[in-house]
């Protein structure tokens, strides 16, 4: 299956009604999924598969304690098995068990590229959450372990892939319609937390923060970073810019 055509059988991204990944017929065994950092972005990437694909979700990783036990909770209650997936908080336990055929990648940016390289290496299929990685060195390394496994990787930058808005690029950009485009202007939604500047303080007890920091410089532990105000952490991503899912302003001339 080429990259098209994962894109438009990718049910997390899209919210297509048939899931296709690898040639599977309806009726064929389901494809089992596991994700790596069922946070916030990660479960809504994951329920929503599990809404419109048959998959089975049978394993989950993250390195808070709580939130990886009230994902597990979420996913039982959701999934059509009622099943409650096996929990790890390293990965690579994870995906030692080699019986993933799927595998979600909702980590901080700073995670991206050993978690998926590792992913590939275990057989799986990808979904990694944008930005594909820290630095196109790292997105470079991501591409040629793909390749080399043969695996399919989908990103997460839903606005290249979401139906309506290729249909647009194709039927209306490319065929200029617009006109000359003489002005493009990017904008950054993304909200803070209202808190500025608090200290510095120890982890909480459910979070394995060294293993959170992983590949990143250890820097002591502050509540803006866990969880979800890590971006404004250059030690963990590349910035708000950084994230590729900011809407465009195009003026024609």
């Amino acid at each position: 299956m080429n990259r098209r055509q994962f894109l438009l059988n990718s049910a997390a991204v899209l919210g297509l009604s048939a899931y296709d990944l690898r040639g599977q017929t309806t009726g064929a065994k389901q494809p089992r999924v596991g994700i790596i950092g069922p946070g916030w972005y990660g479960k809504t990437d994951l329920f929503r598969l599990i809404q419109v694909a048959p998959v089975e979700v049978v394993s989950m990783c993250d390195v808070d304690k709580k939130m990886l036990s009230d994902a597990a909770d979420a996913v039982a209650q959701r999934q059509a098995s009622k099943h409650r997936p096996r929990t790890y908080s390293d990965y690579r336990k994870m995906l030692a068990e080699k019986d993933l055929d799927i595998v979600l990648i909702d980590t901080p940016d700073h995670w991206h590229a050993l978690a998926m390289i590792a992913a590939v290496q275990a057989g799986a299929d990808v979904w990694c959450q944008k930005p594909v990685s820290v630095d196109v060195i790292e997105g470079q390394a991501m591409v040629a372990a793909a390749r080399k496994h043969g695996r399919v990787v989908q990103v997460g930058t839903q606005r290249r892939s979401t139906p309506h808005l290729a249909e647009a690029r194709d039927n209306i950009i490319r065929e200029g319609r617009l006109g000359n485009i003489g002005l493009v202007e990017i904008y950054c939604y993304y909200h803070m937390r209202a808190e500025s500047n608090p200290p510095d303080t120890e982890p909480p007890e459910n979070l394995d923060y060294e293993m959170w920091t992983g590949p990143a410089p250890l820097r002591p532990y502050n509540r803006l970073v866990h969880p979800r105000g890590w971006r404004a952490f250059m030690e963990y991503g590349n910035g708000i810019m950084g994230e590729p899912r900011q809407p465009l302003s195009i003026s024609t001339m």
